[in-house]
């Protein structure tokens, strides 16, 4: 039933990523400016639509469990994410500035110390099945990719300020801690110790580590544009958080029905 299940809901997860990537390579390449608004808004509305989805799951939860101090944390780092998505959207849309930096950046940042403490919190009822050669497996590799991207982000460019640069370096950082939880969480699903719902949501910590990357490659070469392939990764990532969440939602509305029915019972 659950293989079922996940089938269903992988058929138009697929279909999102391939339209999704379809749009904005298709527009890019008709028009940069309107690949780069088709972009910027792109990122407003689906991170928009992911802050509702997940604010309504950490309502149904009420802090309850860690599975419920869990959601609220993801839900701060959604709303923090999608805070950075409007502005860089406004400055580059609206004001015609570079995004970098930018107050959007704080906001940026501020969404990792939400996600990190969301995936402890999530995965601290199955710690017990993490292993010492998964949890060294997994900082070892966060490492090896971590160090090209802080090379990258660092601009050894006298006319480029301290704080800049410290900006800059901080995401290569943040995501490589967050990627360690991330590859033990899909480790542990393929093991069959966690859900579907938890599968998405660290893939996508994968393809936004994935998108920053290459972000960082592609500005360390002057290719970045908005509407750049890496843009579609990045927002692959927030379309796999927002199937993550909904097939929570689902799950935790059969529980509760489920329940009702042996109640009435």
């Amino acid at each position: 039933m659950l293989i079922i299940e996940q089938n269903r809901s992988a058929k138009p997860l697929l279909a999102c990523l391939f339209i999704i990537g379809l749009v904005i390579i298709g527009t890019t390449y008709i028009d940069k400016q309107i690949g780069e608004i088709t972009t910027d808004l792109m990122y407003v509305h689906i991170t928009g639509a992911l802050v509702i989805l997940t604010l309504i799951l950490a309502v149904r939860f009420r802090l309850k469990g860690s599975h419920g101090k869990a959601w609220a944390l993801f839900l701060g780092a959604m709303t923090s994410w999608f805070i950075a998505e409007t502005l860089w959207t406004v400055y580059e849309l609206i004001y015609h500035v570079n995004p970098f930096p930018s107050l959007a950046d704080v906001f940026y940042i501020a969404g990792y110390p939400f996600m990190l403490l969301f995936l402890i919190n999530y995965i601290k009822p199955i710690k017990k099945a993490i292993t010492r050669k998964m949890l060294v497996t997994a900082i070892s590799v966060s490492i090896a990719m971590a160090i090209p991207g802080i090379y990258m982000a660092y601009s050894f460019d006298p006319k480029v300020s301290w704080f800049e640069n410290i900006i800059a370096t901080t995401y290569p950082i943040a995501d490589s801690i967050i990627f360690v939880p991330a590859i033990i969480g899909i480790s542990l699903f393929f093991r069959g110790e966690v859900n579907f719902t938890w599968s998405l949501i660290c893939i996508g910590i994968v393809c936004s580590f994935l998108g920053d990357t290459g972000f960082q490659f592609a500005q360390f070469t002057e290719t970045y544009y908005t509407g750049h392939p890496v843009d579609v990764v990045l927002l692959w990532s927030y379309i796999l958080y927002a199937f993550g969440v909904y097939d929570h939602i689902k799950i935790f509305g059969k529980n509760i029905e489920r329940n009702s029915n042996k109640i009435s019972r």
